[in-house]
């Protein structure tokens, strides 16, 4: 699906930028990741 792709495309880049804000962006990026996977 089309929400699922920007959701990955999202989470790459989160990831990347949250490299430093792991703290904050840690729990939502699991979610994403766990949400993604299903």
């Amino acid at each position: 699906m089309m929400s699922t792709k920007l959701t990955y495309d999202n989470r790459i880049r989160i990831g990347r930028y949250s490299s430093r804000n792991i703290s904050k962006f840690g729990k939502i990026g699991m979610i994403i990741y766990l949400l993604a996977n299903r």
